[in-house]
């Protein structure tokens, strides 16, 4: 287990840190692209997306997760033969699908432009979904390289990617290209990244070795997998995505539709930048100890919760205070309605943490149709509630369903997954002693009338990061455990910080 601890480590620095570059990079493409739209586009923009992400879970079929699930496992098996089996078939899966996707979205484009009535919806759609095929196959070729926790090049495409996607907003928006522009610019993108990372990818498995399961693997054991994950993922858009942009834009306005958007997103990406880049590592990690030996689970489980908060509660406090301020400032004034939703939406996210190392457990044990089961629940009590709310109340109406399903999903994961694994818990004394490190932070408050323009956040983030350092010391947050987790992730300068605040 040290060696894959290890392993997974080292992998996890090069993604956070490509995370936290293509966070920045991605905070001022969105800055390019909401200034340069305006409320109105940028709502349209935003039904887009979402129908994309609905399109590239259902083009995934849920095989990249299976990809995390089972190259680790042939590589314990010394399956080379399967795994080069496995990727192939995952990829041939994914290309059939899009492809019938985008005939089909081909031939109801005038459907479309009937429920939303926005001019040339159906020309847009067609064209972004036609486009999607590079995310698609950079998302496959990601999970390949994650799988063998090869993530430096990985991060280096991502980061590459992220510019060029810059560079062409530059290029194209002051052409009058609008919403076809940021589609097309974020192809480009994709494109170049898969470019780079296709040779590495599809070259990391040498000859020999056992293979007679990692044959099975591509047969009836890759779809009880692959499939429920995929339900699960279409099901997961509903529940923790800002699937609400769809009915909002049907029953109300495209304006009102870009600040639920950019109030869900923003938070989002703030809290999920860490767990989002260590996610798939985590996943392949902890698969890689259960397949050794059952037992380390626990303990995975017990690391990641303590991973999750030490990383999550202070962003998650800071942005209560700060977010609001953040969004005139960065993003004009006329995104001012969406201030408050996303100072919500830092706390509410928050809540979620508490499920994700539970239903990643679910996965791990190959339980995934129990995660079937609960988000099939889940998406029912959402869309119940957004089809009572959102046309009475709009905005917040979208976002009384986020709220109440994110609250109860852990509740329902900590009593599931008892029936399957004991002895899992969550360090409570920890994560409190996270929050209360955190804390510092609420002192900022009385003095946000005072910032003003770019500058005068910089300034509030700074002073920020300062009291949260000096809070995580005073309240002693750290301690021998979370030193030696943290220990085995090498970031730069991570060492000396770690020492400061246990001292």
């Amino acid at each position: 287990m040290k060696s894959t601890t290890r392993q997974v480590g080292t992998a996890m620095t090069w993604s956070v840190l490509a995370k936290t570059g293509r966070f920045f990079l991605g905070l001022a493409s969105s800055v390019i692209v909401v200034r340069s739209l305006g409320d109105h586009d940028y709502g349209v923009l935003s039904v887009i997306r979402t129908i994309l992400m609905f399109v590239l879970i259902v083009a995934g079929a849920g095989m990249g997760q299976a990809l995390l699930k089972f190259l680790p496992m042939l590589r314990v098996e010394k399956g080379a033969a399967g795994a080069r089996r496995l990727v192939r078939t995952v990829i041939l899966v994914n290309v059939s699908i899009w492809a019938v996707l985008v005939v089909a979205v081909y031939f109801l484009r005038t459907a479309a432009e009937g429920v939303f009535e926005f001019e040339d919806f159906g020309v847009l759609i067609s064209a972004a979904v036609a486009l999607s095929f590079f995310e698609m196959f950079f998302t496959v070729i990601s999970q390949i390289l994650n799988a063998r926790y090869d993530t430096k090049l990985l991060g280096i495409a991502s980061l590459v990617a992220h510019v060029v996607y810059i560079g062409g907003l530059l290029a194209v928006l002051p052409l009058g290209w609008g919403i076809l522009g940021v589609v097309g610019a974020a192809a480009l993108g994709n494109l170049v990244a898969c470019i780079i990372l296709f040779k590495r990818a599809l070259a990391g498995y040498p000859d020999g070795g056992a293979d007679d399961t990692g044959y099975r693997i591509c047969g009836t054991r890759l779809a009880r997998f692959s499939v429920p994950f995929a339900v699960v993922g279409i099901l997961n858009f509903i529940v923790w995505r800002q699937s609400e942009t769809i009915l909002l834009a049907h029953f109300r306005t495209a304006a009102e539709t870009g600040y639920f958007e950019l109030a869900y997103r923003i938070p989002q990406t703030v809290l999920e930048f860490v767990p989002g880049a260590v996610w798939p590592l985590v996943m392949a990690g902890i698969s890689e100890v259960y397949s050794r030996n059952a037992d380390n689970i626990r303990l995975a489980v017990d690391r990641y919760y303590r991973m999750l908060f030490l990383l999550c509660a202070p962003i998650s406090v800071a942005g209560m205070v700060l977010g609001g301020k953040m969004i005139p400032v960065l993003f004009s004034e006329q995104m001012l309605p969406a201030a408050v939703p996303t100072q919500a939406f830092f706390g509410i996210f928050m809540l979620s943490f508490f499920g994700t190392p539970l239903s990643m457990t679910l996965y791990i044990i190959e339980k995934t149709h129990v995660n079937l089961l609960i988000y099939f629940c889940l998406a029912v009590i959402n869309v119940a509630l957004d089809v009572i709310l959102i046309p009475r109340y709009g905005v917040t109406g979208a976002i009384i369903p986020v709220a109440v399903v994110i609250f109860i999903s852990p509740l329902v994961y900590r009593a599931v997954l008892g029936r399957y694994v004991s002895g899992v818990r969550i360090p409570w004394v920890f994560i409190g002693r996270s929050f209360l490190g955190s804390s510092p932070v609420l002192l900022l408050w009385p003095f946000l009338g005072f910032v003003d323009g770019p500058l005068g956040l910089a300034a509030a983030v700074a002073a920020a990061v300062i009291l949260i350092v000096v809070g995580f010391k005073i309240a002693r947050v750290l301690g021998k455990t979370e030193l030696d987790m943290m220990g085995a992730v090498p970031v730069p300068m991570a060492n000396k910080l770690l020492k400061f605040l246990s001292s």
